[in-house]
């Protein structure tokens, strides 16, 4: 081979290695520009652009005399640029945040990973730090990339544990929400409502978050501003709610450790004035990641975030106003009839007792309310039969929602012989009958029910939707009873009786003329569930109180002393004394 031909194969073999080489460059750089391209840019974007959320301040919520029951504070919250960092270093910066904070690693991770490594967003990893993690973050600065402290808003309720299950708690958004609610506008890390007002409200409280885009040198320096959208706050609200009237009613079912509830009520127009339930929480602790210790204290309690006053629990006595109504309207009773109450009657095969051995002698129906006799409704429930009774007590608004703006509401149950049929297979008998007549066998009402069928005899016959939000719209009514006057007068004097001298004197409030009835309902339990309810004044009344209270003794002893401070505090009365009675219910 001479030298020209080999100098020829040496240049053919620079050729076919030089264009292996510009082929391989070639194909990196198809990679980079093409299939890589917006990924490089983003980080490019990223390095240079920064979009900072200005989160929309949530509504302030107010009582009926605008004292503020939840509002919003400043604080901070510990937050990762994704795109200001190699994704190999993400692992690292959240071990150290770990070591550092003491932070949940695995929780950050799964957040990471749920928000994506290319989100232009900060992704808040900690909300609401505290001064101590602010201290460490700013020491170690320089061993966090991508990370950094913002500015946020928390929910804030200043009178704490006050009304809880009314006002509820916000939360971050969850992955079910998001795909459950589309057209609620919400996004990853949004805070919502999740119970109460909160979350019932939660269209009108909640604002919508805006945002700056900045660009930002090399060391994260402002440079300029590319531009706003700016935030719009949530909508203000005012609740009918006092707050006076509910710190009094929470206070007393607290004094005696009590699980229960109260409810106040203007029977006119369905104005909720206080909403009280036992055990409850602090919704401030949801404002930021709940720790264990604070979960697990909850978990000791006896179902915290269960509202009473929205749950079902058989009536007893108080069930006897719409039973005596029922013998009335129906034919059964007059005011006239005397009944012979000797402590107990045969209905069947069985014997059902009074609460008093040897009962009270010739009664009328005025006197069977005063001090609440059970053999006289024994004897009238089986005259009227489930039809009647049960068409009655949901004329007063019983067994079914009462279309309160809060969730978990429970429709209680008003059994007839078509429910046995279907519950149990089963007729319905006279002792069915006698049973249903005193409150008990399957009967149950909430608290709030109790206190719309009372405000049905405190007010003419109107069953009122109960109101929590005072937003301008006109009161509801569900429905308009045709009762006959003089049959609502006679129960009207029966539950005036109780009161000033029957068995429940203890919450006869000098000078305004206040109307009730006892109720003591077996429990399952050692003790009874105790009721009180009541309104007043007598001819034009204004309030009503429902107090309840679980497994407590006789409504007589336990409830009408709650509702007795709820009524004092309404009417201006201090330092009033309480008359006790002879009571067993």
């Amino acid at each position: 081979m001479d030298e020209r031909e080999e100098r020829h194969i040496r240049a053919r073999g620079f050729m076919v290695v030089a264009l292996l080489l510009g082929t391989i460059l070639s194909m990196r750089l198809a990679q980079l520009q093409i299939y890589e391209g917006s990924r490089f840019s983003k980080l490019a974007e990223g390095n240079r652009l920064r979009i900072i959320p200005q989160l929309a301040p949530r509504g302030i919520i107010y009582d009926r005399h605008g004292r503020i029951l939840a509002s919003n504070r400043l604080s901070y919250s510990l937050a990762m640029y994704p795109l200001k960092m190699k994704r190999e270093q993400v692992g690292a910066v959240i071990d150290r945040l770990e070591n550092l904070l003491g932070v949940d690693g695995q929780e950050i991770r799964r957040r990471v990973d749920r928000f994506g490594y290319q989100s232009s967003h900060p992704i808040k990893l900690v909300p609401d730090i505290d001064q101590r993690m602010l201290a460490r973050i700013a020491e170690n600065q320089h061993d966090l990339p991508g990370v950094s402290i913002e500015p946020d808003t928390v929910r804030y309720y200043p009178r704490g544990r006050l009304g809880a299950h009314v006002l509820g708690y916000t939360g971050e958004v969850t992955e079910f929400e998001l795909g459950r609610f589309p057209e609620r506008d919400m996004r990853q890390g949004d805070h919502i409502g999740k119970a109460g007002i909160e979350r019932t409200m939660d269209s009108w409280l909640r604002g919508q978050n805006g945002f700056q885009r900045v660009e930002v040198d090399s060391r994260g320096r402002l440079v300029q501003m590319m531009g706003i959208i700016p935030a719009v706050p949530g909508k203000n609200l005012k609740l009918f709610l006092d707050a006076d009237l509910q710190t009094v009613a929470e206070q007393a079912l607290d004094e005696k450790k009590l699980t229960g509830a109260v409810v106040a009520m203007n029977p006119q127009n369905g104005e909720v004035l206080a909403l009280a339930s036992r055990p409850d929480f602090d919704p401030n602790i949801f404002t930021r990641r709940v720790r264990a210790a604070e979960w697990q204290q909850l978990q000791k309690m006896n179902y915290p975030f269960v509202n009473r006053a929205l749950s079902a629990y058989p009536p007893g006595s108080i069930f006897k106003l719409p039973m005596a109504l029922a013998a009335l309207e129906s034919g059964k009773c007059t005011p006239s009839r005397m009944f012979k109450s000797t402590g107990s009657l045969r209905v069947g095969n069985r014997i059902f007792y009074d609460w008093k051995a040897g009962g009270f002698g010739q009664v009328n129906i005025i006197q069977s309310l005063q001090w609440s006799i059970d053999t006289v409704y024994y004897q009238l429930g089986v005259e009227m039969g489930p039809e009647a009774m049960a068409r009655y007590a949901r004329e007063t608004g019983l067994g079914d929602y009462t279309g309160i703006a809060l969730g978990g509401e429970s429709r209680g149950l008003i059994p007839d012989q078509e429910w046995k049929r279907k519950e149990y297979k089963d007729k319905w008998w006279p002792g069915d009958s006698a049973n249903m007549s005193i409150g008990q066998g399957a009967v149950s009402v909430t608290p709030l029910q109790a206190a719309v069928m009372t405000a049905a005899f405190a007010n003419g016959g109107k069953v009122v939707v109960p109101r929590l939000v005072n937003d301008g719209t006109p009161p509801e009514l569900r429905q308009q009873n045709q009762w006959n006057p003089s049959h609502l007068k006679t129960v009207r004097q029966g539950l005036r009786a109780v009161v000033t001298a029957g068995t429940g004197v203890v919450a006869n409030v000098p000078g305004k003329s206040i109307s009730g009835k006892t109720g003591s309902a077996e429990s399952g339990k050692r003790k009874t569930h105790a009721w009180f309810v009541c309104y007043g004044p007598e001819a034009n009344a204004r309030i009503v109180v429902v107090a309840f209270a679980e497994a407590a003794g006789h409504g007589g002893d336990v409830a009408a002393p709650i509702a007795r401070k709820v009524l004092d505090r309404y009417f201006g009365v201090k330092d009033a004394s309480i008359k006790r009675a002879e009571s067993s219910d």
